[in-house]
């Protein structure tokens, strides 16, 4: 199994002879963002810039002015909050084609720890005037995902978590820009990159108890006026998201004005990010598989009387 970013320096580099004007810039940790698979096929169009964020993004900036189409790769904590200045000035105000793809993204930092983790990301990427913002799930979302960027030239960033995935992890149906994992209920779950590997697996552990809920996944997080049409109908709704509950896809919802009542899980304010197994992680702040089912159950189905989740993971 591969991290996410990983997947996408591996499909990146299998489409880079159909699109030459690719390059691929990273900052000292190839070997951990997926940025190897590129420099290893195409030394001449790979460029190392080193532990320097800032002179990567106007690198890529200046790059992107005379043709190219930069992709610079690095942890998400890095690209984000380090270069967050360039990214403003060479990348979104002048509006330059460049992909930014941040590995490691969310609240699972593995033994990285607080230094490397990132839950905030997507507060600072979704306030960036043009930046396209993307949160895979699955191998066909990286593909799909790459041709809507190649197909486009507009900023963009990817948020990639730590997490292995595998085919196995397919959430079924067809990538687009956003997927009905499970069709549209009157209640529904939305979530955005591993989340939604999250939201699936809570998914079949409310199906067993008899709950009839959906499950929309946002493989591009900020199309509005598609995700408000997608959810108008709703009657409640419930975020899960790999992000802080302020600033990320629960706070998006939020600002589309529906109707529905609308819940979220993340993770806390206070977060900064430790060092952890991910279960443990996720189970010290209520976001475990069974902390979650547990918390829609009482929320959103307060009559359907709770299974147990080992007897429910044996039905």
């Amino acid at each position: 199994m591969k991290k996410l970013a990983e997947e996408v320096g591996l499909q990146l580099t299998n489409i880079a002879d159909k699109y030459p004007d690719i390059s691929v810039l990273d900052g000292d940790l190839a070997d951990s963002d997926g940025a190897f698979y590129f420099a290893d096929a195409f030394p001449e169009r790979f460029l190392m810039s080193g532990i320097s964020e800032q002179n990567m993004i106007s690198m890529a900036a200046g790059m992107a002015s005379t043709g190219k189409r930069p992709f610079a790769f690095s942890f998400a904590a890095f690209l984000c909050y380090r270069a967050y200045d360039q990214i403003r000035v060479s990348i979104c105000q002048t509006k330059m084609p460049v992909t930014l793809v941040g590995s490691h993204a969310g609240g699972l930092a593995g033994r990285n720890g607080k230094t490397h983790t990132a839950v905030n990301d997507m507060a600072v990427m979704l306030t960036l005037p043009d930046m396209q913002v993307w949160a895979p799930a699955d191998y066909d979302d990286v593909t799909y995902m790459l041709s809507q960027i190649m197909s486009n030239s507009e900023p963009a960033y990817i948020r990639a978590s730590r997490a292995p995935i595998g085919e196995q992890h397919a959430l079924g149906g067809n990538s687009s820009e956003l997927r009905w994992v499970y069709p549209k209920r009157k209640i529904n779950i939305v979530s955005c990159g591993i989340a939604s590997q999250w939201s699936k697996q809570v998914i079949e552990q409310l199906h067993l108890q008899g709950c009839d809920i959906g499950l929309l996944h946002c493989l591009h997080v900020n199309n509005i006026e598609k995700l408000r049409h997608e959810l108008v109908d709703s009657e409640q709704l419930i975020v899960i998201e790999d992000h802080c509950q302020l600033g990320g896809l629960a706070s998006l919802v939020q600002l589309l004005n529906l109707k529905a009542r609308i819940s979220g899980f993340g993770w806390p304010i206070s977060f900064c990010g430790k060092s952890g197994d991910d279960e443990q992680l996720r189970d010290a702040h209520g976001l475990s598989q069974s902390q979650l089912t547990q918390a829609i159950l009482k929320r959103h189905f307060p009559n359907v009387k709770s299974v147990p989740l080992k007897i429910a993971e044996q039905v």
